[in-house]
């Protein structure tokens, strides 16, 4: 399978000092770590120097690349889209803006991300685990999981990748 790269750009468009957070005096990467592991209100909107800090919905930020995903597997109102470690359910927001009528769900472990998620999704979002999907077989045109199989563990890996390909359609 070809790679296809759709994060890069938006990852450089943010100027982050990546050695300072992993050297910050004040949360240094091994505390900072023990919080985030959590995935709680640290995590997602707590310190800057933590994690995220203040993880909020920016309108455009992700519509290049939700436009290429579109495009690249020809996604249309009638597809399904699968997020596993969705978080708050930005992307999935943006897909339904740029298709109304697209069946988006959602999954993270984070009951905070979920219960702080976009409303307008908030009900297509549930809590459960990579490694154990609570989906049929092949029903997903589209399953992605953009910030998320780092977070596993090593042995959850291969029953994560196989959950993948068994939601989604070949």
């Amino acid at each position: 399978m070809r790679e296809v790269d759709f994060i890069s750009q938006i990852h450089k468009s943010t100027k982050r000092d990546y050695i300072g957070r992993v050297n910050n005096k004040k949360y240094p990467k091994s505390e900072a770590a023990k919080l985030a592991k959590k995935f709680d209100f640290d995590y997602w909107d707590g310190d800057r120097d933590i994690c995220y800090g203040g993880y909020k919905y920016i309108k455009g930020r992700m519509d290049n690349l939700v436009r290429k995903m579109i495009d690249y597997y020809n996604l249309n109102s009638n597809s399904k889209i699968l997020d596993i470690g969705c978080g708050k359910g930005y992307l999935l927001y943006d897909f339904t803006r740029f298709l109304p009528g697209i069946k988006v769900q959602g999954i993270d472990i984070s009951d905070y991300a979920i219960n702080n998620s976009k409303e307008e999704i908030k009900s297509n979002l549930i809590k459960g685990n990579a490694t154990k999907l609570p989906f049929l077989d092949n029903y997903f045109d589209l399953v992605i999981s953009i910030n998320t199989l780092h977070c596993l563990h090593a042995y959850e890996l291969f029953d994560a990748l196989k959950e993948m390909e068994r939601v989604g359609k070949k």
